[in-house]
This record gives C-alpha cells, structure tokens and sequence, in this order.
C-alpha cells in the first residue's frame, strides 16, 4: 500500500533529475526508475538523491511547525502531515544506502 501511495511522487522526482542533467531513464515503474550506469558521480548523486532533498526537509518543517503550535487544530494538522510526511522521508533511506555504496566503490 505504501508503495501504490508514495512510489510515484518518489520516482517522478527521479525522473525530473534525470531531466535535468538532460538524460532519460532506462526504465520506470512506479518502484522503481533505472538510472543510466553511465552517470557522472555527482549526477548519480544528484538524481538518487532528490526525493530525500525534498521529503526530509519537509518533514523537518512539519516537524517544526508541530512544535510551535500554538493550539490543537494547528498541532493535529501538522501531525497528520508528519504522519504523511514520514513514509516518503523513510522511503528514501534505501537510495541514500545506494549513493553510500556508489562513493565507496569510487566509481
């Protein structure tokens, strides 16, 4: 379920990456883009990188927004944003393990 409700929005900014450092994916799902093996390293980091620039920092500004609440509404709003928030950050955990491996390797 998790992956019907969060895996687009993850792997279409994938795709925009790919854009734009001009390439094209080799592949896409909706869990999965292949991305060209040919990609500089700063591309790869780049692209493999950018659904987690984009969901942590969101969620630490939920996060944020949660702890000035100034009454109930805010803070249960700003709680159902983390709650929604949360998945897609913790989804990215496996492509920041896939750039740890990459930069170890050295390619």
């Amino acid at each position: 379920m998790l992956a019907k409700l969060y895996g687009w929005p993850h792997e279409m900014l994938h795709l925009l990456a790919l854009r734009l450092v001009g390439r094209r994916a080799q592949g896409v799902t909706h869990e999965h883009v292949d991305i060209p093996a040919d990609l500089g390293r700063g591309q790869f980091v780049f692209v493999a990188g950018l659904p987690a620039l984009v969901f942590w920092p969101l969620g630490a500004f939920g996060l944020q927004q949660l702890l000035a609440a100034q009454d109930l509404v805010s803070a249960l709003f700003w709680m159902l944003y983390g709650a929604l928030l949360f998945p897609a950050a913790v989804g990215t955990l496996g492509d920041l393990a896939l750039i740890v491996m990459r930069l170890r390797s050295g390619e």
